[in-house]
């Protein structure tokens, strides 16, 4: 089940709603609301939004930040090193990155 059909189901039935009841209550048909919630139809963000307060509910979007595989891979790297050898990886890098910046 796709976000929108699974975020439609959740919320008609927290909302103690049967399809006909929520179609009424949002000016919509009864197959619609199937068709939404089975994922065989995609509501448009203003329909899920007037399905939502059907169901006294209100639709908030976030997202959130997904660290870089590479980041996560050496962090753990660095993580499996003493104090001492991360201090020393540390000094490296320093250096690769005036080098890199032409400050050396």
């Amino acid at each position: 089940m796709d976000f929108p059909a699974k975020t439609l189901h959740e919320m008609r039935l927290g909302a103690a709603l049967s399809q006909r009841a929520l179609a009424a209550r949002a000016g919509t048909s009864q197959p619609a609301i199937a068709r939404y919630e089975r994922g065989v139809s995609t509501p448009s963000w203003q329909t899920l939004e007037r399905l939502a307060a059907a169901c006294g509910r209100r639709l908030r979007l976030s997202a959130e930040q997904v660290p870089d595989a590479h980041d996560v891979e050496l962090t753990q790297m660095l993580l499996e090193l003493t104090p001492l050898e991360r201090l020393r990886t540390l000094s490296r890098y320093a250096r690769l990155r005036s080098l890199a910046e032409g400050q050396v």
